[in-house]
């Protein structure tokens, strides 16, 4: 497991490194924030981000994040699937599928660090 968490920021903040060791608790609080509680009870990060496609994308992503990366000193947050890749309507043909949108993700745009 690495030693840091890294968000890429959006917002004038570019990045955020927060010890994997002091998080206790990661959560969803609207569909645009997340919450990481610290070990120490007292204080906590709020991570502000687009509307992930999954509810729980974004904490998803925080906990995937923190098992990757083993023996490494950051592991880099991937932002949750904002919208869907969609594939051109099949007719029955094999070979390649033609994809008429992208698939996009959610950016974490800034953090805001305080009391619980």
């Amino acid at each position: 497991m690495a030693q840091f968490l890294k968000f890429e920021l959006t917002g004038s903040q570019e990045e955020l490194l927060i010890p994997i060791s002091e998080v206790a608790n990661v959560e969803t609080v609207t569909t645009t924030t997340t919450k990481i509680d610290l070990a120490n009870g007292l204080k906590k990060y709020v991570i502000t981000h687009e509307i992930p496609l999954a509810a729980n994308g974004v904490v998803l992503a925080i906990y995937d994040a923190m098992k990757a990366n083993p023996g490494g000193v950051v592991s880099t947050v991937v932002a949750a699937l904002k919208t869907a890749q969609v594939p051109a309507a099949q007719s029955g043909k094999q070979g390649k599928i033609l994809i008429t949108q992208q698939a996009e993700y959610a950016t974490f745009t800034s953090s805001v660090y305080g009391d619980v």
